[in-house]
């Protein structure tokens, strides 16, 4: 089973939303759950099929921010235990008394009331020893080395969290990747700052049921937040995909890159130095470089992706300096990359309706293969094959 726990820093934004859909895309959890979603409970309905997590259970936030949700696939048997605005409680159902508990928690951002995410924590502690993972954005850190700028926390307030953690018998379950899950993203060396917010923990019952269990610390994508990612298999799962070549296709992404147009302009000269008085045949030039250059020059978007997200965990796992303003620029690439990567879906989709972040789903890239499996006839056993005209023209006035 796989747990994902994130502080998406709210889904009213297409950025947030393709975020998601790719956090989910990549990870394929069981059980999501999504903290600060900034959102009501009937607004969060949709994405419940947008994500391919059916079933859902929400808090909704307090003015324009908090709100938690959790979304889980069918076949996961959740039971609700309790929910607040810092929390939500689930029992998971498995064979007959080997069940166990689930905490999706969200601790209070503001320093001076902090205590109440605390006093909720003891009050999910019961009596009956059951395991119990608890994962989220805790908003506080447990000591001073996993703070990096920034004042140093107050020995009081980490010694809280340390406490409240003891007296529920939670203990953190490490982690792998970097180990800050929070970066304020400040563009000057002074005021840049990165802490471990969002953790693990789980009772000693627990990590007895899942010994093999791994935590990573994932992509933040859009959020400034990284998501917590709970495998308790020995094994992840991965999906690997083959496109195959076709014919000459204009993808509306290229117009985003710099280079485009005066690929078109020199393969346009090209063909009327060469003496070619057709359009057809000048604009088969011009489609002719723009192919090449599309995989010669602008590449695979996906894998070009890959490419700055190395680099820029790269750069965010080494020392400060000049490598903020590197890791600045680098988000920036990112964001435009992914941008191109939703234009070259949505053009392929052919969907009027596409909205602003319904975006990049499983359910687009499959009307997209219905779009090219629809273009082709196939002779059926048994049944007969028209070719002639008058055959042709007969079955047409027929239908």
């Amino acid at each position: 089973m796989k747990i994902v726990a994130w502080n998406c820093r709210g889904l009213g934004n297409r950025p947030a939303v393709r975020s998601l859909l790719e956090l989910q895309k990549a990870e394929k959890a069981d059980i999501l759950f999504l903290s600060e979603t900034k959102m009501k409970k009937r607004r969060l309905e949709r994405f419940r099929w947008i994500i391919g997590l059916t079933n859902m259970m929400a808090h909704d936030g307090e003015g324009q921010g908090g709100g938690v949700a959790i979304f889980w696939r069918n076949g996961v048997r959740l039971q609700l235990e309790s929910m607040s605005k810092y929390h939500i409680g689930m029992g998971v159902e498995e064979e007959i008394g080997s069940g166990w508990r689930f905490t999706g928690f969200y601790g209070e951002p503001r320093t001076d009331y902090r205590d109440r995410s605390w006093e909720i924590l003891r009050n999910l502690k019961t009596t009956l020893v059951k395991p119990w993972l608890c994962a989220g954005d805790f908003n506080e850190i447990l000591v001073n080395e996993e703070k990096v700028g920034g004042a140093p926390r107050s020995q009081g307030a980490m010694e809280k969290f340390r406490d409240a953690l003891e007296v529920c018998g939670l203990y953190d379950l490490g982690w792998c990747g970097d180990m800050f899950t929070w970066r304020n993203h400040s563009h000057t060396v002074e005021n840049y700052i990165k802490e471990t917010l969002d953790r693990a923990v789980a009772n000693e019952e627990w990590r007895r049921k899942f010994p093999v269990v791994k935590v990573i610390n994932g992509d933040p994508r859009s959020s400034d937040h990284r998501p917590i990612i709970i495998s308790t298999d020995r094994e992840d799962e991965g999906i690997r995909r083959r496109h195959g070549a076709g014919g000459f296709k204009f993808e509306a992404s290229w117009v985003k890159e710099s280079g485009c147009r005066k690929v078109v302009e020199d393969a346009w000269k090209q063909a009327l130095e060469e003496g070619i008085s057709y359009v057809g045949e000048a604009t088969k030039v011009v489609a002719g470089s723009l192919k090449s250059w599309s995989s010669n020059v602008l590449g695979d978007l996906e894998k070009r992706i890959k490419q700055v997200k190395t680099e820029l965990e790269r750069c965010r796992s080494s020392g400060a300096g000049e490598r903020v303003v590197r890791e600045e620029v680098l988000r920036y690439r990112l964001e435009k990359l992914e941008d191109q990567v939703d234009l070259f879906w949505r053009q392929r989709a052919h969907i009027r309706w596409l909205k602003e972040g319904d975006r990049n789903t499983k359910f687009f890239h499959a009307v997209c293969k219905e779009r090219s499996r629809t273009g082709n006839l196939k002779r059926e056993e048994g049944e007969g094959w028209v070719e002639s005209e008058e055959e042709k023209k007969s079955l047409i006035a027929y239908w």
